[in-house]
């Protein structure tokens, strides 16, 4: 069996800019089981790999597009937000979709939007949990001074968990440094991988670099992580500055710019969006 792929730039305002996704349409008749989806996923090794899959029979949302499966190199994902944003993409011009339809996740049923270029999914509902760490500990975690890491820093999940975490300065997000892992496995949280948020805002734009560590021990930087964008707007929904409108600039340290729009209303509707610029496509000949 052959198989289409498509490469796309995620959150891409420029040629080399965006976080590279990997798109596997599977709405021809075509069958994968999830052993098969993580070895093709092993294969591309990109951050995230994204199985597009026929809307479940038993989902009745108006307008469902699609079921997405969300795979990194290691194991599947509930939710992720580059790829739910390079599958709606995706679907809206190769099906020739209208500009409102809506995805499903194993976590989470996303309201996607289109205007202006701009792809949108719309979250509502969130957890929220305190971080058992001091604020002395976090700053020699993420390489930093005591004062750069502000009050406020808290587990968030709008479909995964992440540790939000603001710092006092744009500069302070430049200069962070994690280097040991371990330091910030929190016991209390389930979350999927350890991770931390970094962020700054000024005057409605917003200076971010997201961490993780797939082994428990060293830190992966992502260019551009549209679930982590979401979990700021819960963090920012919470904390009471609610409405916002923030574009967000994530991954400068890394040469690899992303660039996020992150809206939240009073009532806590949280749209995360970005352009998506195709880059590549293929075929899968042999699995």
């Amino acid at each position: 069996m052959n198989l289409p792929f498509y490469i796309s730039n995620v959150f891409a305002e420029s040629a080399w800019g965006g976080n590279p996704l990997a798109i596997v349409p599977l709405l021809d008749g075509q069958s994968l089981d999830t052993a098969t989806m993580q070895r093709i996923a092993r294969q591309f090794n990109l951050s995230e790999t994204v199985f597009i899959t026929p809307p479940t029979a038993t989902n009745h949302t108006p307008n469902h597009a699609a079921h997405l499966r969300i795979f990194t190199p290691e194991h599947e994902m509930p939710f992720a937000g580059h790829p739910t944003i390079g599958a709606a993409q995706w679907l809206h011009s190769h099906l020739n979709l209208s500009d409102t339809f809506t995805l499903t996740t194993p976590a989470k049923t996303a309201t996607i939007t289109h205007e202006n270029g701009v792809h949108r999914f719309a979250l509502s509902g969130y957890e929220s949990a305190p971080c058992s760490f001091s604020r002395a500990h976090l700053a020699q975690a993420l390489g930093l001074d005591l004062g750069d890491v502000a009050h406020g820093y808290q587990w968030m999940n709008t479909g995964t968990w992440q540790l939000i975490v603001p710092l006092t300065s744009r500069e302070a997000v430049m200069r962070a440094k994690p280097v040991n892992a371990r330091a910030l496995f929190d016991d209390g949280v389930q979350a999927s991988h350890i991770n931390a948020y970094l962020w700054h805002e000024n005057n409605g734009a917003v200076t971010s670099r997201y961490f993780f560590s797939l082994n428990g021990q060293t830190f992966s930087e992502d260019p551009g992580t549209g679930s982590a964008c979401a979990n700021l707007g819960a963090w920012a929904h919470e904390a009471g500055f609610a409405p916002v409108s923030w574009k967000i600039t994530q991954a400068e340290a890394i040469e690899r710019p992303n660039h996020l729009y992150l809206n939240v209303s009073e009532e806590g509707t949280i749209q995360v969006g970005g352009r998506v610029m195709p880059f590549a496509h293929g075929e899968l000949r042999a699995f």
